[in-house]
């Protein structure tokens, strides 16, 4: 795991300054390559071949062919690729992954990426061709950032890197991308290819970008597709290559050089990883570790359970609210756009804990994207069910008189909004959904409308499914939840590896049944079969918790009320429309969607304090 930069033209200083933004991604060596056309930095983190050999920026010949490459990531399967290739007649001088990567670029060309599991963001300058390969793995777990403009390409694994071209003025307040900020506010984060700057981009999941030195154009392309639904209706089938499956995706992350542990929330998903893992270690020497709250998310107990269980060596801590304002400054720098996840604070406590005991640490993480974790998912499925009736009926029960209440929604109004919904064009179910209440911008509309039907189109007919393949593809985890956990632990240069985000995975989530993924009170169901005998009972059956402090308990205090007046009033600047919905709704009304918006509010002045007026944020 490590830190990439560069740009299309010579500057070896340049790229130092790059490499030192960027250096708690890999404090263990970095490097920079320059050529006239090109130059590529380094920062590493060594995880496979802790040697010299493993050094970056790599150049690799073979039969006259030669190629360089900066490389964020791990190729898991490395070593089944390397025997291919030596069988080819290749030679390798580390046992570096890197040097694979390298190798089956020379083979294969941009197909190589077909014969990879892992999670990547790597640049490889091809000199006979002039161009610069770059890549982003499958599901987005590794960042790529780059800025374009007329004959400039600059990229860089955080924002901070492409920052320190101070020729480029970006971090100015007229910089701002208005788009990117109104899906901020809608989202609660900025989905790729946006950023919060006008002219730097994100590579999306999946995708290739070739630049090519001669002519300073550029191409993009997605590489790879999931494939369609094709339900399997075998359960004891399924069962026997789910369970094959998991554990040989644990099985290629637990290979490394250095000490690994685990994060265990006590959440099916982190347990069912620590579960597999005892198959491969002795797990009382195995470190876990968790973060406990106060108040109602606290899963404390179950963490015990899953403790107990195993016996590992387990860390535990709790994130009160003084852990909080101790992190706001630390958060606004290394979350270097605006993120509103506020599980982000605890896991930089996490990764922190999990950095002074091991290197890599396994998550959890898509567990709930693959198998349908999720409450809406459960509403998607009873929009089908109610798909049913007939229209005519639905026109009239989507009329019944129902009214929430401050404290939240009733069944009833929950109910009504099902039958409206199920009127509907589901393209346009996330944009109608409560929009009298909720910030739904144009560019909201349009792209949560494409997102729906490119889902819609992966050939499964049930709602539920549709929203699972948008939290997996777009939603939750690319340039969300990965965003949070990439940079929460590579600010302590902490490695997370996630198994259910093989992308076998994701493959195998299109043959598990709609109806075994969740019904119309239950989800996850193929999973709590799945792992029966691995994870204690009392978590099988356990409801959904979130992963988040009390976030918005926390800043209602009055000492940041002027705060977000402020920042309400300054949006006015740059979206008079976002300024009035917080002035005239948020910060005014008990509506149950509020907080929400308040936290991302927040969040957004202290990143823009950070960033934009350069502040250092002892308090807001």
């Amino acid at each position: 795991m490590c830190g990439i930069n560069g740009f299309n033209f010579s500057d070896r200083h340049q790229a130092e300054i790059m490499n030192k933004a960027i250096k708690h991604r890999g404090p263990d060596d970095e490097g920079v390559f320059t050529d006239p056309s090109v130059t590529l930095g380094h920062v590493r983190l060594a995880i496979i071949d802790l040697s010299k050999a493993g050094k970056q920026p790599m150049a690799y010949e073979q039969n006259g062919k030669s190629a360089t490459i900066v490389f964020n990531g791990e190729i898991y399967n490395f070593e089944d690729i390397r025997k291919e290739l030596e069988g080819k007649g290749y030679l390798f001088n580390s046992k570096t992954d890197t040097e694979v990567i390298l190798a089956s670029y020379l083979e294969w060309g941009f197909n190589c990426l077909d014969h990879f599991n892992g999670m990547w963001a790597f640049v490889i300058f091809d000199r006979s061709k002039m161009i610069l390969f770059c890549s982003r793995d499958r599901l987005g777990i590794k960042p790529f950032h780059y800025f374009l403009d007329k004959d400039k390409f600059v990229f860089s694994s955080e924002l901070k890197g492409i920052l320190t071209h101070e020729d480029l003025s970006l971090n100015r307040k007229e910089n701002i991308n208005i788009e990117a900020l109104n899906l901020y506010f809608s989202l609660g984060f900025i989905p790729a290819p946006y950023t919060i700057y006008n002219k730097v981009f994100k590579l999306e999941a999946r995708q290739n970008l070739v630049f090519d030195l001669k002519n300073k154009k550029n191409k993009k392309w997605y590489y790879y597709r999931i494939p369609k639904y094709e339900p399997e209706h075998n359960s004891q089938k399924l069962i026997e290559e789910g369970r094959k499956l998991l554990k040989d995706a644990v099985r290629l992350r637990m290979i490394a050089d250095v000490p690994i542990g685990a994060f265990l929330s006590g959440g099916i998903d982190s347990t069912t990883i620590v579960g597999v893992m005892s198959e491969f270690t002795d797990v009382r020497n195995l470190h876990t570790f968790s973060i406990g709250f106060e108040g109602k998310n606290d899963e404390t107990p179950f963490i015990n359970i899953a403790k107990d269980y195993f016996h590992s060596k387990h860390h535990h801590s709790y994130f009160v609210q003084d852990d909080f304002e101790k992190l706001i400054d630390t958060y606004a720098y290394i979350f270097d756009e605006p993120l509103s996840d506020t599980a982000g604070f605890p896991t930089l406590t996490l990764s922190k804990m999990a950095r002074e005991h091991v290197t890599v640490a396994l998550s959890g993480d898509g567990g709930d994207e693959i198998f349908g974790g999720y409450g809406t998912y459960i509403f998607g499925y009873r929009i089908q069910m109610i798909r049913r009736i007939p229209r005519v009926l639905r026109v009239l029960l989507s009329k019944i008189p129902a009214n929430e209440n401050l404290n939240g929604t009733t069944y009833l109004q929950m109910l009504k909004e099902a039958f409206q919904v199920s009127l509907g064009d589901p393209t346009f179910f996330l944009a109608n959904t409560l929009e009298t209440d909720i910030f739904t911008p144009k560019i909201y509309k349009e792209w949560t409308k494409e997102k729906l039907k490119l889902c819609i189109d992966s050939g499964t007919s049930n709602f539920a499914d549709v929203l699972r393949l948008y939290d997996l593809l777009f939603n939750t985890v690319p340039d969300n939840y990965l965003q949070k956990v990439d940079k929460a632990s590579m600010a302590n240069a902490l490695e997370v590896r996630s198994p259910f985000l093989d992308y076998r995975f994701v493959e195998f989530s299109q043959k598990i049944p709609t109806g075994q993924k969740v019904d119309l009170f239950k989800s996850k169901k193929l999973m709590k079969e799945l792992t029966k005998g691995i994870i204690p009972d009392e978590i099988r059956h356990r409801s959904k918790m979130p992963f988040s402090p009390p976030l918005h308990d926390w800043i209602i205090d009055e000492k940041y009320a002027a705060f977000l007046k402020q920042m309400a009033d300054r949006l006015n600047d740059l979206d008079p429309k976002l300024s009035s919905f917080f002035n005239e709704k948020v910060l005014t009304n008990k509506n149950k969607f509020h907080p929400l918006y308040r936290i991302r509010l927040f969040l957004f002045g202290v990143w823009f304090e950070k960033w934009i007026n350069k502040q250092h944020l002892e308090t807001v």
